[in-house]
């Protein structure tokens, strides 16, 4: 019997609610039985602004508040505004800088699920949360709290298929929420389809495999390179799952092979109001 899931997967939005709601919209357009996040969901970029008396500045400049915020919402780059003596506090402690961008994420979260629950009053299709090595480990918990439960580190049913989630990828030179070595991905991963069937499979593995078309980097000398996991291909290769969803690595969208598995990253330009999507 041919399989009936069908899935629209996009990944990387990091912070655009603009993107987040094209993507539920999207979902409804194209019929689909379940939207599949893929992580790096919320922002992580954050833009202080002085705020004094009813002016505001960036960097000494003096700026329009209503602006940035509209920006914001594209772009997800999150003004923080705050009084000159509070950024002065905030900028030079970690723990204290740590607090308002959690409080100010906190802020976001709530807003999404509530265009997630506006969206889907009259629901033909279900929501699928996974995060990304960009989103604090804070944002799980915080989730769930609201009823919604990713699907980071489990093996969960969607309809006739089941797929199995990761959002943590190996190490990057810019030191994210969410990486380990390369070695206890493999581990964990490898648990995770000892208890299902490959060929019925979805890896949702924020990664993508080492040396294929999807994980192609730019680095400071504008080259690129393969910089995904070795341990996401070998896994594929060894156990041939249905399909491989991934992201991560916003400049390299495309769909590849692995033996018999396709592998797909949606990329993302989500700065440009882009809904990337498998």
């Amino acid at each position: 019997m041919p399989l009936q899931t069908k899935i629209l997967f996009t990944s990387d939005i990091h912070g655009s609610e603009t993107v987040f709601r094209k993507s539920l919209n999207a979902a409804k357009m194209y019929d689909v039985t379940y939207i599949v996040y893929g992580g790096d969901m919320f922002s992580k970029d954050f833009i202080p602004v002085m705020r004094d008396g009813g002016d505001y500045y960036v960097n000494g400049k003096k700026v329009n508040l209503e602006a940035l915020q509209e920006n914001y919402m594209i772009t997800g780059r999150m003004p923080i505004v705050m009084s000159k003596e509070e950024l002065d506090c905030t900028l030079g402690n970690r723990e204290a800088l740590k607090k308002v961008v959690l409080e100010r994420l906190e802020a976001q979260v709530d807003k999404w699920v509530k265009i997630q629950r506006e969206k889907m009053e009259n629901p033909n299709f279900s929501v699928v949360w996974n995060l990304g090595n960009d989103d604090p480990l804070e944002l799980d918990s915080l989730l769930n709290s609201y009823g919604i439960e990713t699907c980071q580190g489990k093996v969960i049913e969607l309809g006739d298929l089941k797929m199995i989630c990761e959002g943590f990828v190996n190490p990057t030179p810019f030191q994210t929420y969410r990486e380990v070595p390369d070695s206890t991905l493999y581990m964990r991963l490898e648990r995770l389809m000892e208890k299902a069937n490959p060929k019925e499979t979805v890896f949702n593995v924020h990664v993508p495999p080492f040396n294929t078309k999807l994980d192609l980097a730019v680095n400071e000398r504008k080259e690129r390179s393969h910089v995904g996991s070795r341990s996401v291909h070998d896994l594929i290769q060894k156990y041939q799952p249905l399909v491989g969803l991934h992201g991560h690595i916003h400049e390299s969208p495309g769909v590849d092979k692995i033996g018999e598995t396709k592998i797909a990253n949606p990329g993302s330009e989500y700065q440009a109001e882009y809904l990337g999507e498998s």
